[in-house]
């Protein structure tokens, strides 16, 4: 395999919960070696959310960490601690990155601020990822993705006309995009870096990279003076349009008709060849009884048989997988998406492989999520040449450690 684009670049993650290990975990896989560092008493919260039943060490064995932050290694470091902010200050000298999603006085109030540790690593790329940025009147609010979501605008967009109530979506949308968003950041800090070789600090806040989401809404209100229209699955151009439950629980269908030669081949497929032949000024108007007469068809339907059924006479359609359907998808199983990956405090189960692929150096999935703390030693014994009688120091001082203390679960 050849060499992966980041493959030589190391990575100091403060960051915690999704937004920030998301960014991490995809530099990771493009080859950058990831340390993950926490404090013994303030480590990442999402190690204990969602834990399984039972299981004696629920911070090394969440779903969702283990997803979040595999292919990293696991550094502890309490840098509240005076000799804690020592070590990793020396650390930062060995490191080409840093990023961290604090709330924006974190980093101030530790006395690790970029003018700090670019003293350290003066060609440092540091990333920090704060909800609200630096600057503001609002900097110092803590900002997570539904918070995000609200705050960047998207629940004005989101919910159903009939009541008008806004609606977050079904997962923290907000999070991904802004690790997405710091990848990019990343990776250009590096590009000005090789070719200036001065480092870089970048102040990504995470609402303003939500709100790029809804660039439609913006340019209609400051163009048309429009209000946010909350629509549900219909649509502002075609009728009708819907997400229709089908047979099963929870199953659904959505359909999207463009056309008038679209409507008349979806009547024909629902029984419904009568209404063949409306305009598209009376789908609208009708939009209510179309639906239930769409919705009679589709509820006696297997989803999958129903979605090939319109797709083969020419009606955009497509069935809406939950995450057992998606386990089970024949196009992502013959790609190999789905990829086991042992744990040793964790039941087999299926991950995610990477989305980038690359011809010449496809990346693979080398290493389950860190143990707490399993790399301290490790690391700072290679990159700092720390003893073992350094480490047991910093050990009995609860600078390091290989649990949280004081665990709490949720």
């Amino acid at each position: 395999m050849k060499q992966l684009p980041l493959a030589g670049v190391r990575v100091a993650d403060l960051s915690m919960m999704w937004a920030g290990p998301y960014a991490t975990r995809i530099l990771a896989e493009m080859g950058a070696e990831v340390l993950k560092i926490e404090s013994p008493r303030a480590w990442d919260n999402i190690r204990t959310l969602v834990p399984q039943e039972n299981a004696p060490e629920p911070w090394n064995s969440a779903f969702y960490f283990n997803d979040y932050n595999r292919d990293k290694k696991s550094v502890t470091l309490d840098l509240a601690q005076a000799r804690g902010r020592e070590v990793f200050l020396d650390l930062i000298r060995h490191c080409d990155v840093l990023i961290e999603n604090y709330r924006a006085d974190v980093m101030e109030n530790l006395g690790l601020t970029y003018d700090v540790v670019t003293q350290y690593r003066p060609d440092l790329v540091m990333v920090s990822m704060a909800g609200f940025g630096k600057t503001g009147p609002e900097r110092d609010y803590v900002g997570f993705g539904p918070i995000i979501e609200q705050m960047a605008g998207l629940a004005s967009k989101t919910g159903f006309p009939e009541d008008g109530i806004p609606m977050k979506t079904g997962i923290s949308y907000g999070d991904p995009v802004a690790g997405i968003a710091a990848v990019g950041a990343v990776v250009l800090g590096l590009i000005q870096r090789r070719k200036t070789g001065r480092g870089t600090w970048v102040d990504l806040a995470q609402r303003e990279t939500m709100a790029a989401q809804i660039g439609e809404a913006f340019v209609a209100a400051s163009l048309r003076g429009e209000d946010p229209v909350r629509r549900g699955n219909r649509s502002a151009r075609w009728a009708p349009q819907g997400v229709y439950r089908c047979a099963g629980t929870e199953q659904w269908l959505a359909v999207s008709v463009r056309s008038d030669t679209e409507w008349d081949a979806l009547a024909g497929v629902i029984g419904a060849a009568e209404l063949a032949g409306l305009p598209l000024d009376q789908r609208r108007a009708r939009h209510d009884e179309l639906d239930a007469r769409i919705e009679a068809w589709t509820a006696a339907q297997d989803p999958q048989d129903a979605m090939e059924a319109l797709q083969a006479a020419g009606v955009p359609a497509g069935r809406v997988l939950d995450t057992l359907a998606i386990h089970d998808d024949k196009h992502l199983t013959a790609r190999g998406y789905w990829v086991d990956l042992p744990h040793p405090k964790s039941p087999p189960w299926r991950q995610p492989s990477t989305s980038w692929r690359m011809l010449e150096a496809n990346p693979q999935l080398r290493r389950h999520a860190p143990l707490f703390g399993e790399h301290t030693r490790e690391v700072l014994s290679s990159l700092l040449g720390l003893t073992a009688t350094d480490l047991a120091a910093l050990e009995s001082a609860q600078v390091i450690a290989d649990a949280p203390i004081n665990p709490t679960v949720g």
